[in-house]
């Protein structure tokens, strides 16, 4: 019997790739069934703020479209926040004061919403960033039992997956295996979509949600070409662990406070912060930190003496589905 020992045989294309990771998305008009906002609203919301990732409409183009339908569907929780944008090529987090005006919408920096967060040492110039060989990944979960640990998610929220492709016939089979994170992208549709600025990129990097904002439409969820995001629907361990519901949840350095008083993000959208609180203490990702083949490398992609600065400019890096122009900080070596 000819058996491939190696741990991993990443001999998918691109556009296999983008396949594996399509399938792992849910339905979005099943996401959107339950809600009480206008399902057709979050399909049309959802599909032009990929375009503004694609750089094929601008982001004060998008509000210009949607600010009618969003102040009757949304009222003052839209009126209220500064919409977000993330114009490709560009740095702002919010449109521009003309458009402001002309919308009556407020104008505000999005990252005024993490002051009271301590920001870890020395990352005013720091974009942090993964890579995942996936020559050396060997698929044994640990990075998303590692997550969950951590990050005390609930049932039906799991922020690292291990997706798999199986290549051949029995015997003589291989398998692929592709972690997903959140991709942290640098134009992000989730951010352009989000009707009440709930979600926002901070100038590290990483895309952030403010459960506080968060109102549960799950727009950002059918918007993330990835499925990277989840909504937490208050459900917990208590039948297979005793006191789940009392674990708190640490994420930004924040602590949410148990399920059972309410404090934690229940009926909000939650994703991978890259473990944004273990930053602080100078600690890698969960996920990188227990990864058994040694497939996670994380660290500041705009340091070019840095690892993986170097790795994701190689010949072997790639990102997945590179056509929607959301440009992921999570690369990976085929």
């Amino acid at each position: 019997m000819s058996v491939d020992a190696s741990p991993g045989v990443p001999d998918l294309d691109q556009a296999q790739m983008d396949e594996l990771v399509e399938a792992e998305r849910d339905d979005p008009e099943q996401t959107l069934a339950e809600v009480e906002f206008s399902t057709d609203l979050g399909l049309a919301m959802a599909e032009d703020a990929q375009r503004v990732s694609k750089g094929a409409i601008s982001s004060e183009s998008f509000w210009a479209k949607y600010d009618e339908s969003a102040t009757k569907e949304f009222g003052e929780g839209y009126r209220e926040t500064p919409n977000p944008a993330v114009d490709k090529g560009g740095s702002c987090q919010t449109i521009d004061e003309p458009a402001a005006d002309q919308l009556s919408c407020s104008l505000d920096s999005m990252d005024a919403v993490a002051e009271q967060i301590e920001s870890p040492l020395g990352e005013e110039d720091t974009r942090w960033g993964m890579v995942i060989d996936l020559q050396k990944c060997v698929g044994c979960d640990s990075c998303t039992v590692a997550c969950k640990a951590e990050n005390r998610t609930p049932p039906g929220v799991t922020y690292n997956v291990v997706m798999e492709h199986e290549h051949g016939e029995f015997p003589n089979t291989t398998r692929t295996n592709v972690p997903r994170p959140c991709m942290q992208c640098e134009t992000p549709s989730c951010v352009q979509v989000c009707p009440v600025s709930a979600t926002y990129k901070m100038e590290n990097g990483i895309v952030n949600i403010d459960y506080d904002r968060c109102i549960g439409c799950r727009y950002c969820m059918i918007a993330c070409p990835y499925g990277a995001r989840y909504l937490d629907f208050g459900d917990d361990y208590e039948d297979e662990v005793m006191s789940a519901g009392e674990i708190t949840s640490p994420e930004y350095g924040v602590d949410r406070g148990s399920r059972e008083d309410g404090k934690s993000p229940q009926a909000n959208a939650r994703k991978c912060t890259f473990c944004y609180h273990r930053l602080g203490r100078g600690e890698e990702p969960a996920c990188v930190e227990t990864c058994i083949g040694d497939a996670r490398n994380f660290g500041d992609l705009d340091d070019p003496d840095s690892d993986v600065a170097q790795m994701a400019d190689s010949t072997r890096a790639m990102q997945l589905k590179e056509h929607t122009g959301n440009d992921p900080n999570v690369y990976y070596l085929k």
